[in-house]
C-alpha cells in the first residue's frame, strides 16, 4: 500500500486530464523501480522466502500494469519476455509452500494426521529446486505513452468498469468460475493501489478486494490440493513398495496390503479436502452478497469522483 501512495505522489494535480499512455507510463516506471529493490533484496536474502514472496508480489504488480496498459504504452518486448520467465521460474517454489501449508492443516485431523505427516516429509525430500533465478535489471522497459490516448482519468475508469463487470461475470457463474474471479480481483486491487491517496474510496475497496481475493484463494488452494492427491498417493506407493519388494517371492499379501493402505489413504484425503470445500465455500456464499455490493457501490463511487474530478473525461 505504502508503494502505490509513493507511485501517486509522481503525479501532477492535473494527472486525470493527462494522456493515458504518459501517466500510466510514469506509474509502470515508478513500479518498475519498486521491481527492482524488491530483486536486489531477493539476491542479498538468499534463500529467505518472505524475500521469493515480496519478489513475486512486486513483480505480479508490474506485469499486471502491462497487461492493462498495453493498449496507451509501449515497453520492450525482450524485458516483458524476461520479465515473464522470471515469474514461471519462480512459481514452484512458492506453490511448494502453500502445500506445505495445507498439508499442516490436514494433518490437524485425526483421521488424516499419519498420511499428511508422511507426504510431508515426501514433500521435504521432493522440495523443488528454484536454481538460480536469472533476470538483468537492464535493459529496461523503456515505458513510453502511445499517441493520441484518451485522457488518463477517462481510460482509468474504464478499466475499473470492465474489470468489475468481468468480476461479476465470473462470479455468477459459480464454482466453474471462482478461479477466473480471483484473478481479475487481484488485477482490479493492482489497479486502483496508485490511486489510493487521490481517492478517499479507494482504500475500503481495497480492504474488500483483499478479503475476497484470499477467500477465492483459499477455495483455489483446496482444488489445488485435490489434483495433487494422485502425486501424492504415488509419493506414497514409491515410499512403501521398496521393503515388500526386496524380499523374495510374490509377496503378494504384503504388496496387495501396501496398495489398499494407499488407496484407504487417499480416500481420507479426498474426503478431507471435500468437506473443508464444502464448508468454505457455504461460508463463501453467505459473505458474497454484502462483499459484491460493497465492491460494485464502491466502484460507482470511485468512477464518480473521476468524472467529477475531470469533467473533460467524460
Amino acid at each position: 500500500m505504502g508503494q502505490a501512495k509513493k507511485h501517486a505522489r509522481q503525479l501532477d494535480a492535473d494527472f486525470l486530464t493527462q494522456p493515458a499512455g504518459e501517466i500510466a507510463a510514469v506509474l509502470i516506471r515508478a513500479q518498475q523501480a519498486v521491481f527492482r529493490r524488491a530483486w536486489a533484496h531477493y539476491l542479498e536474502a538468499a534463500d529467505d522466502p518472505e524475500a521469493l514472496h515480496d519478489l513475486r508480489v512486486e513483480l505480479r504488480r508490474l506485469r499486471v500494469w502491462l497487461r492493462l496498459s498495453r493498449d496507451v504504452v509501449r515497453t520492450r518486448k525482450s524485458t516483458r519476455r524476461r520479465l515473464k520467465a522470471l515469474a514461471r521460474s519462480s512459481s514452484p517454489m512458492r506453490d511448494h509452500e502453500v502445500m506445505l501449508e495445507l498439508l499442516d492443516r490436514v494433518a490437524k485431523d485425526a483421521d488424516c494426521a499419519d498420511v499428511a505427516a508422511r507426504i510431508r516429509r515426501l514433500a521435504d525430500e521432493r522440495q523443488p529446486v528454484v536454481g538460480d533465478l536469472a533476470f538483468d535489471v537492464k535493459p529496461g522497459l523503456k515505458p513510453r505513452a502511445r499517441k493520441g490516448t484518451v485522457p488518463f482519468g477517462r481510460w482509468f475508469a474504464s478499466q475499473v468498469s470492465m474489470m468489475t463487470e468481468h468480476i461479476e461475470r465470473d462470479l455468477s457463474a459459480g464454482r466453474s468460475g471462482f478461479h477466473a474471479a480471483r484473478i481479475q480481483v487481484k488485477h482490479l486491487r493492482y489497479l486502483i493501489e496508485p490511486m489510493d491517496e487521490p481517492f478517499a474510496v479507494v482504500e475500503p475497496m481495497l480492504a474488500d478486494l483483499k478479503t475476497i481475493q484470499d477467500w477465492l484463494g483459499d477455495l483455489h488452494d483446496l482444488v489445488v490440493f485435490r489434483a495433487h492427491l494422485a502425486d501424492y498417493a504415488g509419493w506414497l506407493l514409491t515410499d512403501a513398495l521398496p521393503a515388500p519388494l526386496a524380499r523374495p517371492g510374490k509377496q503378494a499379501r504384503p504388496l496387495s496390503q501396501t496398495f489398499t493402505g494407499v488407496r484407504d489413504d487417499t480416500i481420507r484425503l479426498s474426503a478431507w479436502q471435500d468437506a473443508q470445500f464444502e464448508v468454505m465455500w457455504r461460508d463463501w456464499e453467505a459473505r458474497r452478497p454484502a462483499s459484491e455490493k460493497r465492491l460494485y457501490t464502491a466502484r460507482n463511487r470511485l468512477i464518480g469522483e473521476l468524472e467529477k474530478a475531470a469533467p473533460a473525461a467524460n
